[in-house]
């Protein structure tokens, strides 16, 4: 398992090294290296965000998830009144904290994540309360957290959000029946909210054929696509793009534009297969881990970084709808990295864990502290673990750590 960590970390920190390379190509005509800098702090702090995370056990976010719930909260309300959040575009998104921008939109989604799985793995769940009814409570505050979202407005991390929950609940032991009902409801909750407004239903059927109006609504995607294909099957050099005047966000959310100009169709290939390979890491660590608790994390993870991914690279080739989301690690925004960064972590010590967790059920050897060695049973004398195994009785739950 520790060369899974391994390939964790170094995957996530290769995406963000080359995200800056891209970021700065994007960037490079109008501002010089200033964003190359602050791409580079970026990572910086993320980098501190993965260290923070994997140094907590994680299910010690039993605990922190109601704080980060709050905290992810009140930020969403605070970037909606006039004069506090920042409005870019007709959005408030934004946090001015003077010398940095806070996105607390990327709080929400792991902070659902978290509070979901904490819910799965209560007790009071685990013994035979398997029915929605269960979760009806943490899916509520969840659902404050996407309307906070869906108001600002940002659409796109809304549908990551409930990405990551359906994710928690599938490996969840949730019945079959409630986690259909669950992703029914999240399908209608997304349908009303693209067609309660008009730019949002005129993006969706202009998805259909953006060529119809390419100066209109399928400008954007018209440009990414043509970006992509003038990048022909090796792209015209990494610095050659020359996309600053043609496809909007091409630092953010058209990123991926950017790589297939500029590195053609191995560059594409490549950040898909690092995004595919993150998504394998992830969840094996869900399906090695010790507990519920691990194992919904882990994946409710995992599928966030999936679902965003997909939605962005299929946006940017217009195979999806645009839905206004960074592409993880790679696109600018300092929110993103550190949040993704810290998810990063969260799943680094979930591995970490499994493994300590599999060492103690194949009773390898561990340093015994002093004083214990005294009380040591004789030997040939069997323990209680060895008698309930035995007998067939249960396991002594204590002999496995974890959630």
């Amino acid at each position: 398992m520790s060369s899974v960590r391994i390939n964790l970390f170094l995957t996530a920190l290769g995406l963000s090294l080359f995200g800056a390379v891209m970021v700065y190509s994007a960037t490079v005509r109008y501002y010089g290296t200033t964003y190359l800098l602050l791409h580079s702090v970026h990572i910086v702090v993320g980098l501190l965000a993965f260290l923070a995370a994997s140094r907590v056990r994680y299910t010690a976010w039993r605990r922190l998830a109601p704080i980060l719930y709050a905290a992810a909260a009140v930020t969403l309300v605070l970037v909606l009144i006039p004069g506090i959040g920042t409005e870019v575009h007709g959005s408030r998104r934004w946090l001015d904290l003077g010398f940095v921008g806070l996105q607390p939109s990327e709080i929400a989604k792991l902070a659902a994540v978290l509070v979901l799985s904490a819910a799965l793995s209560r007790k009071r769940f685990l013994h035979g309360d398997t029915g929605l009814l269960a979760v009806l409570g943490p899916l509520a505050a969840i659902g404050l957290l996407f309307g906070l979202v869906v108001v600002e407005p940002d659409f796109g991390t809304s549908v990551v959000l409930l990405a990551g929950v359906a994710g928690t609940l599938w490996a969840s032991e949730l019945r079959t029946r409630g986690l259909v009902l669950a992703v029914g409801w999240a399908l209608v909750a997304l349908a009303a909210v693209m067609l309660a407004e008009p730019y949002r239903r005129e993006r969706f059927f202009t998805f259909l054929d953006p060529w119809a109006v390419p100066e209109g609504a399928g400008y954007q995607t018209v440009q990414s696509m043509i970006a992509i294909r003038s990048g022909g099957l090796f792209g015209t050099g990494p610095g050659s793009g020359d996309l600053g005047a043609s496809v909007p966000e091409v630092g953010t959310d058209m990123i991926f534009a950017l790589v297939g100009q500029e590195l053609g169709l191995p560059g594409m290939l490549a950040v898909i297969g690092a995004f595919c390979f993150l998504a394998l890491l992830g969840f094996r660590i869900s399906l090695s881990a010790p507990s519920v608790l691990g194992r919904c994390l882990a994946a409710g993870i995992t599928t966030m970084f999936t679902a965003q991914a997909v939605f962005n690279i299929g946006a940017a080739m217009g195979s999806l709808p645009l839905a206004g989301m960074t592409l993880p690690f790679v696109s600018n925004g300092g929110s993103s990295i550190a949040i993704s960064f810290a998810a990063i972590g969260i799943l680094y010590r979930i591995s970490e864990d499994s493994e300590k967790a599999s060492g103690a059920r194949t009773g390898s050897p561990r340093r015994e502290p002093r004083g214990e060695q005294q009380n040591r049973r004789p030997e040939g004398r069997p323990t209680d673990l060895d008698r309930r195994r035995r007998y067939r009785r249960t396991r002594n739950p204590r002999a496995v750590r974890g959630g």
